[in-house]
């Protein structure tokens, strides 16, 4: 359906019933010890169960032995034991970017009420984890010649995180590592203020020249790279305590110009969230994903989607910042 200035428009009763249908859904393919896996019947996937959880937390009451809680318990238990990160799935050997996603959920759980003691221990070992993957651009040599050179002030230099420990920072885990660090709200530590002025200062540095975010860096063989609606969404959602910063300002008139192409429910979801975030209009952006639910109530194979589409399709916005901290 249109509205009057025949923009898409999505009814509250079929945002509601579309809305049930996929919460059911995910219902059915959480497995019975508490994870989702990106495609039913396969192993654990980190970032599908944080998105999954995080969606059903917000149906689910205190002290309730729900799909949330048994999602919390699992990320619980397949924290890493030595550095409070978490892997992808629990036999990559590594930990990485989907403790973004992972710590984000477990303090939005508890916050809810939905956690127990530990889960609280879970989140304390995650921010810390936080505090110590960000990727240096520059080696330990180079970084000792500018202590000498210019003083400490020259090593305060943007910087966000990796996929993994031996990748490049990216906008996208950034983004997700700052979400995990001001959602609820920043944590009362000037350690962590430092953390998000830095990784901030890199998503403005990179944002591109038109407006928005690529996946990197804004440039690339002396070539300026266009900005993606995903990536977009995902660093508005990172940004939203500086509002009116004229980069941000900018995104937010990018993102509203895409129209629904071949976007896919991922990318509509994140639009919506962040479009919320920033009180701006996302009715069109729901018509667009609702018109890609399928027969079964999903909106896609993969579980990581259907939660982020739940959490669009709520009455209430988890991912949008409670209070704020000026970072930059």
């Amino acid at each position: 359906m249109s509205d009057k200035n025949g923009q898409p428009q999505a009814s509250p009763e079929l945002v509601q019933t579309s809305r049930a249908r996929l919460e059911t859904y995910i219902r059915e393919v959480q497995d019975g010890t508490g994870f989702w896996s990106y495609k039913r019947g396969q192993g654990p996937s980190a970032e599908a169960t944080a998105w999954c959880t995080l969606a059903m937390a917000l149906n689910e009451r205190e002290a309730e032995k729900g799909a949330a809680a048994k999602g919390a318990a699992f990320m619980v238990a397949s924290q890493d034991r030595k550095n409070g990160g978490w892997s992808t799935a629990p036999d990559t050997g590594f930990t990485d970017w989907a403790t973004g996603p992972c710590l984000l959920s477990l303090r939005c759980v508890d916050k809810r009420g939905l956690g127990d003691r530990t889960v609280r221990r879970a989140v304390d070992r995650g921010l810390l984890y936080l505090a110590d993957s960000r990727v240096e651009f520059f080696p330990v040599v180079a970084r000792l010649l500018m202590l000498i050179g210019g003083g400490r002030k020259d090593l305060e230099y943007a910087r966000g995180w990796p996929w993994d420990p031996d990748c490049y920072h990216w906008v996208e885990p950034t983004s997700y590592h700052l979400m995990a660090l001001k959602i609820p709200g920043l944590p009362p530590a000037d350690l962590y203020i430092k953390i998000v002025r830095f990784a901030n200062q890199f998503l403005l540095e990179n944002a591109c020249v038109q407006g928005g975010w690529n996946h990197g860096n804004h440039i690339s063989l002396g070539a300026e790279l266009p900005p993606y609606r995903l990536t977009t969404a995902e660093a508005l959602l990172a940004l939203q305590e500086i509002p009116d910063h004229p980069k941000v300002v900018r995104a937010i008139t990018v993102l509203q110009s895409y129209e629904d192409e071949d976007s896919s429910p991922l990318s509509l979801a994140l639009s919506c969230l962040a479009l919320d975030a920033y009180g701006k209009p996302r009715e069109k952006e729901l018509s667009y994903l609702l018109d890609r639910q399928k027969d079964d109530g999903s909106f896609s194979i993969n579980n990581m989607v259907n939660g982020l589409v739940l959490l669009a399709l709520s009455g209430e916005n988890p991912l949008k910042m409670s209070n704020s901290h000026e970072t930059t």
